[in-house]
């Protein structure tokens, strides 16, 4: 029995521990964790210019420069579309109060809650806000400074790993207890091969996704229309929750732009199709099935993702959580919680909705 508690004594003290380590750690933490996917996905590039008897630091230094000059472009793009809305802010400015007074009349026609008492609260919470907006330009300039910050630290640190990516695999041979060779090689090319593929694919999977919301948006004659497909492709590299994220502010720019909802309706629907498409076909497609969690680990790990690093941990838990699923299949200790996080057989809902599909079509 004292063993038993001390076992999960043990184990609790070891979570307690991380998590703490994670939440007053993540200033650095986060940096590094994107700067190790980011170095995992470049090495082919390295591996090519290897192969062509570059030396390693041009080579690598030809990558930060890709990946410096991607950052640069979105950012450029988004300051640009941003703006530009600047020119349309009195319009839509006159139409959120149409909305607003539309949204008066229905409260108190439901509530019986009048409409000065309504405006009366609102003006209070401006007020409060107004008081307020000092320190939210603080934070927000903090905010920015931070993520210049954080680029520049994930940059330098995946120059570093990409430069000296040979000792640092040696290290991860080593740390390996394995008496397998070949073992501990498949291990370290399957990490490899899910950070590639995970990361490559969300970055296919949101550019289709920005071509496809750009055409509805215009085709429904939404304002704006490239930053808003923008921000919902973006917005989509966060599971589950990014889809539903992503209609937001579309739904608000057409409520606000147009006077009758039929656009907002119209953009709801257009989204979820497009969602539908590629949640079935492009993600699957690109991915390849290699971040094979079920649906209540994922789940889990964005909830533990977010409240331990925000939005940064909803992002790279789920690639986090399918790499230490590798190890736990080629460990004979953890190969249970191997399975309790993962699909059975690895069948994925997209790989039994193929299946499904290419059955009726069959018939």
């Amino acid at each position: 029995m004292k063993s038993l508690n001390a076992k999960v004594n043990q184990f609790l003290l070891f979570w307690i521990l991380l998590v703490v380590v994670m939440i007053y750690g993540q200033a650095i933490l986060i940096p590094i964790t994107f700067a190790a996917l980011l170095a995992m996905l470049m090495v082919p590039v390295i591996d090519f210019f290897d192969k062509r008897g570059w030396k390693r630091v041009f080579s690598t230094i030809v990558v930060i420069v890709i990946l410096l000059a991607f950052i640069v472009m979105i950012m450029m793009v988004l300051v640009g579309q941003i703006s530009s809305l600047k020119s349309e802010l009195p319009r839509i400015e006159e139409r959120a109060n149409e909305l607003i007074n539309y949204l008066h009349d229905y409260i108190y026609a439901i509530f019986d809650y009048s409409v000065e008492s309504q405006k009366e609260y609102l003006k209070s919470q401006v007020k409060t806000l107004g008081e307020s907006s000092a320190g939210y330009f603080t934070t927000l300039l903090t905010g920015v400074t931070g993520v210049i910050v954080q680029i520049i630290i994930t940059l330098v640190v995946t120059f570093l790993l990409l430069y000296d990516k040979e000792k640092y695999r040696a290290f991860f041979f080593q740390v390996l207890k394995m008496e397998d060779r070949g073992e501990r090689h498949e291990m370290l090319n399957q990490i490899t091969k899910v950070s590639q593929q995970y990361l490559l694919g969300r970055i296919i999977s949101m550019s289709i996704l920005f071509v496809l919301y750009y055409i509805a948006l215009v085709a429904i004659g939404v304002e704006n229309a490239l930053l808003l497909a923008g921000a919902a492709a973006i917005v989509n590299i966060i599971p589950y929750v990014g889809p539903i994220l992503a209609a937001v502010f579309p739904v608000i720019m057409a409520l606000v732009t147009f006077d009758t909802f039929e656009p907002a309706i119209w953009v709801i629907i257009i989204f979820s199709i497009i969602q539908g498409i590629d949640n079935y076909f492009v993600t699957p497609f690109f991915m390849g099935g290699e971040v094979r969690l079920s649906a209540l680990a994922t789940i889990l790990i964005i909830i533990c993702g977010g409240f331990v690093w925000g939005i940064p941990g909803m992002i790279l838990f789920v690639p986090l959580l399918s790499m230490a699923k590798i190890i736990f299949d080629h460990v004979d200790s953890l190969k249970p919680y191997g399975k309790l996080i993962g699909t059975p057989e690895g069948e994925t809902p997209s790989k039994r909705f193929h299946n499904w599909l290419r059955g009726k079509l069959k018939r």
